[in-house]
């Protein structure tokens, strides 16, 4: 099954912490709705967003590409990418919008490497992480690419916490 994500606590979080973010490019990874975008084009000169299924309704200046991820990329060419990646742990990928995999990082994993090839040098990227993931999983992939990861903003919920974090490369 195949969805437009609608927003919810997690993504109105990462909307928080994209506000504080300005440069000349930016890329959302999924998507969804286009929420997002739409708070970023105040703050950024191109603003693309990515997912599976098309947005239902306009991004308000940004521009959308139907892909999975950012392989339709150049190398180094954003300032800023975002990714409120599907987060549930779950055995089996039915719903892609939702279902992180066996311990509900594997998209995060994924998302990240290609970040890392589409980030500019001194750019950043943003991810949202659920306490019920693995978080060391994620810092053993900034280790291997030099970058640091830095919590910028958390918010408890009922049966979870949900945590932006920033990962840039690390100063040389």
């Amino acid at each position: 099954m195949n969805r437009v994500y609608l927003a919810s606590e997690d993504s109105l979080l990462l909307r928080r912490v994209l506000q504080r973010f300005s440069g000349q490019s930016c890329l959302e990874i999924g998507s969804g709705n286009g929420g997002n975008l739409s708070v970023l084009v105040k703050s950024f000169g191109f603003v693309v967003g990515t997912d599976i299924v098309p947005p239902e309704m306009p991004l308000g200046g940004g521009e959308f590409v139907l892909a999975d991820r950012a392989s339709c990329f150049r190398d180094y060419t954003f300032d800023l990418v975002a990714f409120n990646p599907p987060y549930l742990p779950s055995e089996e990928v039915e719903d892609p919008a939702v279902d992180g995999g066996r311990d509900g990082v594997d998209a995060a994993l994924a998302f990240l490497e290609e970040a890392v090839r589409v980030m500019k040098s001194t750019g950043t990227i943003l991810i949202l992480l659920s306490s019920y993931n693995p978080r060391e999983r994620i810092e053993l992939i900034c280790r291997k690419h030099g970058l640091t990861m830095t919590l910028e903003e958390s918010e408890r919920l009922f049966y979870e916490n949900l945590a932006v974090y920033s990962i840039r490369r690390a100063p040389q």
